[in-house]
């Protein structure tokens, strides 16, 4: 990771030590989801946790940065156990764990995973890949850590190489098939890795999965020794093109409009795995588009119709598969492809007009001169906080919040003269509150104690906001 995400993770480390101990190990591996492919994209943007959950993630990704994922060459050639033509047995381990992917779901109930059996032990700490299935877009390794050590163990790095090709850190994710993130003498837990994989790169069979584990006293987990962590590589076979008969890819190149802002449905790739739906937003619409509602992909054969729900999204924010923001993919669990027709429906999209996005404040008179919509407000911070510290605060109809995501600003802003400032500190928060009928969302922002002296107003650039724009819509994308 670059020097200076290493050095704000550093900084941080204790707060997000003293934390984490709240953290129960299930939402640990949870937030896990997002902690990983959040840490790498603190790179190119600013820093968040989302809540106390979050912070778990955080200290994750925190030991990621200063303890290094690739083993040294001694850990490289540690003996490789497998066992030849065994078959793969292992389903129900992860089906009773009810991982959060739909696409290894999929995979598992499809008897479609590769059985591996190939095992690394070091310092008493033994890795045994299990199995793994890709499509060249998606990967899963599924694997189990048994420890014959006398020290409780938990992750502390994870990246999957094929050759010299590193898998996308953005995207990378780690679940446990089990309740405790932690592996204690005698234990044996389960895990499922995935990654985001980049379509344009042509990856070699020969990978290496290399995990790092760390004593979890709080001295092994300040230190900078190895002598506290335990580095293993495990070697396999895994074909990027295992299912290229299985494979196809129909061109679109359709649009459809909503309330006047064009979406383009480039291609749609159909796999075992999944159905993959790349699109664009156009970059001349008025509006900034976040997100399609309630995207359904329909097949039909005859008056039969059959639904493929709640997708996944690749975007430049969670994968190393866009540098673009424009540009996303659905990705739907489930293929489609046998049927006469194939459409997408979406119910709207969540959009803001591009001249309304910013948000404007005066700190002196603890006002918000100017936002989107009228149901945005500044509400008093909980606790002592410092000049400068503000907390929006918004009431959404819980029926508009099922799919709704929450507010994201920039971390710099300008005054009221133009001269432009980064946020103090580089963590914000959210939260949400749930009650019957509507969801009140929080967002914490910190100008910075000196920001109260500065030319008021001041403004933020927006960079999501949850405003939708309820317009059905129906576009037919394949047809035999």
């Amino acid at each position: 990771m670059a020097n200076k995400e290493e050095q704000a993770l550093e900084r941080s480390m204790e707060e997000i030590k003293r934390r984490a101990v709240m953290v129960p190990d299930m939402q640990m591996y949870t937030a896990m989801r997002s902690g990983i492919r959040e840490g790498k994209r603190r790179e190119r943007r600013r820093k968040y946790t989302y809540g106390i959950a979050a912070a778990a993630a955080v200290i994750i990704a925190a030991q990621i940065a200063i303890y290094p994922d690739v083993p040294n060459n001694r850990d490289a050639i540690l003996p490789v156990q497998t066992s030849y033509g065994k078959h793969w047995n292992d389903s129900e381990i992860y089906q009773s764990a009810n991982l959060s992917d739909p696409a290894l779901a999929n995979a598992l109930e499809r008897n479609l995973i590769k059985p591996v059996y190939t095992s690394v032990e070091n310092k008493g700490i033994r890795v045994e890949i299990l199995g793994a299935v890709t499509d060249g877009r998606k990967a899963f390794i599924l694997y189990n850590v048994q420890n014959h050590s006398e020290q409780t163990v938990i992750h502390a790095g994870f990246s999957l190489d094929y050759g010299t090709i590193k898998a996308p850190f953005v995207g990378a994710s780690l679940e446990m098939a089990g309740s405790s993130s932690q592996i204690g003498p005698g234990q044996t837990v389960n895990f499922a890795y995935s990654a985001t994989l980049l379509p344009s790169v042509d990856y070699p069979k020969n990978v290496r999965y290399n995990a790092v584990f760390t004593q979890i006293s709080e001295k092994a987990l300040s230190s900078s020794s190895s002598k506290y962590r335990t580095s293993l590589s495990i070697p396999f076979e895994l074909d990027s093109g295992m299912f290229q008969d299985e494979t196809m890819l129909v061109p679109v190149n359709r649009s459809l409009t909503v309330d006047g802002q064009k979406i383009m449905v480039n291609q749609l790739l159909y796999t075992p795995l999944g159905t993959y739906v790349d699109m664009a937003y156009d970059e001349n619409n008025s509006k900034q588009v976040f997100q399609l509602l309630n995207p359904v992909l329909l097949g039909k054969i005859g008056d039969t119709a059959s639904k493929l729900y709640y997708p996944g999204i690749i975007t430049a924010d969670n994968s190393e598969v866009y540098t673009d923001a424009s540009k996303f993919t659905l990705v739907f669990s489930g293929s489609p492809q046998k049927f006469d027709s194939v459409s997408l429906k979406i119910a709207g999209i969540a959009a803001l007009d591009k001249n309304e996005m910013n948000i404007t404040v005066d700190l002196n008179k603890k006002q918000i001169i100017q936002a989107p919509g009228k149901d945005l407000t500044l509400a008093e911070p909980a606790g002592t906080t410092e000049a400068g510290q503000v907390l929006f605060s918004r009431t959404i109809q819980k029926i508009q919040s099922l799919t709704s995501f929450n507010m994201r600003l920039a971390d710099s802003f300008t005054d009221a003269k133009g001269a432009a400032y980064k946020i103090s500190g580089d963590i914000g928060y959210t939260s949400r509150m749930v009650s019957e009928d509507a969801v009140a969302e929080a967002y914490a922002y910190n100008f910075g104690a000196q920001a109260v002296n500065y030319p008021q107003p001041l403004t933020i650039a927006i960079e999501r906001y949850w405003n939708p724009i309820i317009e059905s819509h129906t576009l037919e994308l394949d047809s035999k």
